[in-house]
């Protein structure tokens, strides 16, 4: 039977009291994109699953994407088709649950005769992802197909971007992928339609110490990082899916797995400027060995990204340096002339560690890690996993259940998940100060576990993009949470404290985001 998913959605109920009464059969750590996956497909297979995360929902390198779900496009080039089919599956996916949060994104490539840069090898790519993708993807008959790109002639080219680089120029790749309007609400959501099947999540409860009997799994001791109490969850089984922490927490429950994650900081920024393009465009320098980047338009700025820098394996802020985000700029600027980005252009830095190919590489890995502790001597039932990339998070998430034959009977499907809560435009919506905009904000507040007010703003829909409103918009934050005048200030500051860190290393800006 299928969840009822639109407005009658679970809420997230964040009650720690109630999970130590329960014997769970799974124990997921860690409150990510993989995290929400597992929760939800364990939901979907009846396994009893509690999920706990140390801050909020999908605070750390989760919140830093690019916001684009690649459907496999460049693995043709190497050849790599299961990789291919499966995040041509996985973005199938994500359109068909999330349907107002997920859109066709059309991306262009400008050619210059160079490898799959060439118009013919171009077109070929296109004619074996159009014929694979359909063979593939699982579309069904009533579900929005996507385009089948094309190749542009180099005038074409110019008029979709004026300011493209000429000398050379024999055309443009179109393709066609897809992006989220809003990854806030699209993991939030991933965790309600989980909790309509029964399973529960807890933010803000940090795992302590793992409890074993007999060299097997039996539990947690956690720690509320709202109250300070800390007390016993039981469970069959716990998988470590903590992203970037996921390596010590590995090495504190059993011993230190290096090549679980070693880390790479991956950073991307949101410009304030004119889009260049209605594409996203794929740019590079035209040097060899230069990184492609995307310049995506978002609303009236640019996304633009992903920069990638190796850093000590012992790194746990994943912040860049001034000098690395001005390195970054330089590179957009030598690959898209008249871009013109300034670091007073810069609006936000996202920024987040992902596990690399390999010790001291800047190269993320392409593939997903998965350690099962008990087969090398460990505690039997621990897992620990290193995930890669948004769009396949849930093709990781069954592949570990499965592993781990965990299931209670068959597989529950769900329709698209209609958000309960539409936050404005995809790309702006601040905060409403009026007593109905605090009912709507309450709303928010009781159904999603908000405990501060930069999870209502930052993680629960794109207000952070409207820092004036937000703050303008402080008096119905405070209706909405119940806060007195102390609690208001207080919550006002840790608010101030997370729009001064979107900038990350080149400071706060005096209007708008950040």
């Amino acid at each position: 039977m299928a969840p009822d998913t639109g407005a009658s959605l679970s809420p997230i109920i964040r009650d720690p009291d109630a999970t130590q009464s329960t014997e769970h059969d799974l124990l997921i750590i860690g409150g990510g994109i993989h995290g929400a996956a597992l929760l939800l497909e364990s939901a979907r297979r009846g396994i009893k699953a509690l999920l706990i995360e140390q801050d909020d929902f999908g605070g750390a390198t989760s919140w830093n994407s690019l916001r684009i779900l690649h459907g496999g496009f460049r693995y043709l080039q190497s050849m790599d088709l299961p990789r291919f089919i499966e995040s041509v599956r996985e973005r199938r996916w994500f359109m068909r649950t999330f349907p107002g949060l997920v859109e066709p994104l059309p991306c262009m490539m400008p050619l210059y005769g160079e490898g799959l840069k060439r118009p013919s090898a171009f077109r070929a790519a296109l004619m074996m992802n159009k014929g694979l993708g359909r063979l593939f993807e699982g579309r069904r008959p009533d579900e929005q197909r996507l385009a089948s790109g094309d190749v542009l002639r180099p005038e074409d080219v110019r008029k979709a971007w004026p300011g493209v680089p000429t000398d050379g120029l024999t055309g443009g790749g179109v393709w066609y992928d897809a992006r989220m309007t809003s990854p806030e609400r699209l993991l939030i959501l991933m965790l309600r339609c989980a909790c309509s099947m029964g399973v529960s999540a807890l933010n803000y409860v940090r795992a302590e110490e793992l409890l074993t009997e007999s060299g097997r799994v039996v539990g947690i001791e956690a720690r509320d990082q709202k109250s300070g109490a800390t007390f016993t969850l039981r469970a069959r089984s716990v998988i470590n899916a903590a992203g970037p922490w996921c390596r010590s927490l590995a090495a504190h429950f059993d011993e230190d797995r290096p090549a679980l994650f070693r880390p790479v900081l991956a950073f991307n920024v949101l410009l304030d400027r004119e889009p260049l393009s209605r594409y996203s465009l794929a740019v590079a320098p035209r040097r060899t060995g230069a990184r492609t980047y995307f310049l995506t338009p978002m609303g009236d700025r640019i996304a633009a990204g992903t920069f990638q820098v190796s850093v000590d394996g012992d790194v746990t802020t994943p912040e860049p340096t001034a000098e690395m985000v001005v390195r970054f700029l330089d590179e957009l600027n030598e690959a898209a002339p008249g871009l013109e980005a300034e670091p007073e252009h810069v609006r936000c830095v996202w920024s987040g560690l992902v596990p690399a190919d390999r010790p001291g590489s800047d190269d993320s890995t392409g593939r997903s890690i998965v350690i099962n502790h008990g087969r090398h001597g460990g505690p039997k039932g621990l897992f620990s996993i290193s995930g890669v990339k948004y769009t396949t998070a849930r093709h990781l998430a069954s592949k570990v259940l499965d592993g781990m034959a965990l299931s209670n009977g068959p597989r529950t499907d769900f329709g698209p998940i209609v958000d309960p809560f539409a936050t404005g435009h995809p790309f702006s919506g601040g905060v409403d100060p009026s007593p109905q905009g605090s009912d709507d904000l309450a709303r928010i507040v009781e159904q999603e576990s908000v405990v501060h007010a930069d999870d209502l703003i930052m993680r629960r829909g794109t207000f952070w993009m409207d820092r004036e409103s937000v703050l303008g918009g402080m008096p119905a934050i405070g209706r909405a949470m119940g806060l007195n005048e102390r609690e208001l200030i207080e919550e006002q500051q840790r608010l101030m404290e997370a729009f001064g860190r979107l900038r990350g290393p080149l400071g706060p800006v005096g209007t708008g985001v950040g």
